[in-house]
């Protein structure tokens, strides 16, 4: 059953309906991770009214805590939202600049910023050659425990064995050593986002620039275009997204409210 609320309702993953999908725009930033919890391939909260008969529905990612809007929102909804989400985490909301939706969100957000997302990646682009003595490791259950990045997968996936089914990762190792990890995922409508960390003591040597085309090439085979996002002030990671081939990019909005904690 539906757990209640005075305004909302929260749903389990069966209860999602075509009526509910269809309420959600695939234009909108970061989709990819929107559409990825509706059809399960990531973990997260759903929101509504009425699953059979929506007028609006809200999603919360648990990687980050970003609020995906659909519908008629009204004011009084939302702020009552952030407001009881904010006692478990932070709480984030992405839309492009324009977007009238910002009218209905709650006053002095603690962080306001822009995003960017990456797009349409160069085709064909030449794989650079494995250093010598490395190699390149699909990620698994022995890999993932060394990872810097799993217990963001954890929190996206839910747990380890749900990221290895629903994502797949690239280790670049030398011997047993972890250089650098890439992973591919959530997917959702065709597009897969990439993601990348590379070891402090390895950092600025091109590993990431190698272990992620190697993983876009990958993906490609698989039929996914990739995706990149970051934030704006991350210049190393958008210069690392240029580098990478992506011809689009688009700014968007990030406003975020810290986690209330009254203890």
């Amino acid at each position: 059953m539906p757990e209640e609320n005075t305004l909302y309702l929260t749903i389990n993953l069966p209860q999602v309906t075509s009526s509910l999908r269809a309420l959600f725009s695939p234009c909108d930033p970061a989709s990819v991770r929107c559409f990825a919890i509706l059809e399960g391939h990531a973990a997260g909260k759903i929101f509504t009214d009425n699953p059979e008969y929506p007028t609006w529905a809200v999603l919360q990612e648990a990687a980050f805590g970003s609020l995906y809007l659909a519908g008629d929102i009204q004011p009084l909804l939302l702020h009552q939202m952030v407001s009881n989400l904010r006692l478990a985490g932070d709480v984030l909301v992405g839309m492009m600049p324009d977007d009238p939706r910002w009218a209905l969100m709650p006053a002095s957000p603690d962080y306001s910023g822009y995003t960017l997302e990456f797009t349409d990646c160069e085709p064909e682009r030449p794989l650079p050659e494995i250093p010598a003595g490395c190699e390149l490791r699909r990620l698994d259950e022995s890999l993932f425990k060394q990872i810097v990045g799993r217990n963001m997968l954890i929190h996206m996936y839910g747990n380890m064995q749900q990221a290895l089914i629903w994502g797949y990762g690239l280790c670049l190792l030398r011997r047993d050593e972890l250089l650098c990890e890439t992973f591919a995922g959530p997917a959702s409508n065709g597009i897969i986002e990439i993601g990348v960390e590379t070891h402090p003591h390895h950092m600025e040597k091109g590993y990431a620039t190698l272990t992620c085309l190697h993983l876009i090439h990958r993906m490609e085979e698989h039929g996914y275009r990739t995706y990149w996002n970051c934030a704006q002030q991350n210049q190393p990671s958008i210069t690392l997204a240029r580098k990478l081939g992506y011809k689009t990019e688009k700014e968007y909005r990030l406003v975020a409210w810290s986690k209330n904690d009254t203890t």
